[in-house]
Parts: C-alpha cells; structure tokens; sequence
C-alpha cells in the first residue's frame, strides 16, 4: 500500500518537474477565457470546463475550486482545482487540447 502510494507521488513529482523543466509551451500557452471540453460525438462533458486567467490559474466555471496550469513541451498539467492532475496533450493554436481522448476548446 505505502509503495503503491510512494510510486503515485514519485510518477506525479517526475511529470510536474518534467513539465517546469521545459519552459513554456511550444505551441504557446492557452488563451485566457472559458474553456469547454467535449466527448466523442463532440458531446459537452459537463463539469470539465474550466476558466483560464491570463496568470495561468484556473477554476471551475462555478469559480469555487481554483488551480493552475503549468505548461511543457506542446503539452500541460493542471495542478490543484477540479482537474487536479489531469494532463493535456497536443496545445495548437493557444485555443485547443486533448486530455486522453477529450477535446477541450476555448469558448
């Protein structure tokens, strides 16, 4: 039990450090505004949106559960709030990215 949660919290560390270590987005960061993300079918998945602030944090759309966004490579990892460990792939266009196989886009 304490090994499996020690290995979490070393994968997260590695992952977090990776993406400090990489400096800004390639692709550049996100845009700041409302951000809505969508399942197959383009079907909007209800309490996976999220506000961007120009800072980086984000919240909820509800502006309840707060976090941030750090950015590395072409991709990014939430960190705190609603999508606490997420971590989006494929950043283009500073307006669109993928969270596995979640589309999320800027309103």
């Amino acid at each position: 039990m304490i090994n499996g949660m020690l290995e979490k919290v070393i994968a997260t560390f590695l992952l977090f450090a990776a993406a400090i270590s990489a400096g800004p987005a390639s692709a550049g960061s996100l845009r700041a505004g409302e951000y809505a993300c969508a399942g197959s079918g383009g079907r909007i998945l209800i309490g996976l949106g999220f506000i961007l602030k120009s800072d980086d944090s984000y919240t909820d759309l509800d502006g309840k559960n707060a976090g941030r966004i750090v950015f590395g490579g072409t991709g990014l990892r939430f960190v705190g709030g609603h999508l606490d460990g997420q971590v989006g792939r494929n950043v283009r266009g500073g307006s669109n990215f993928e969270i596995n196989m979640i589309s999320c886009s800027h309103s």
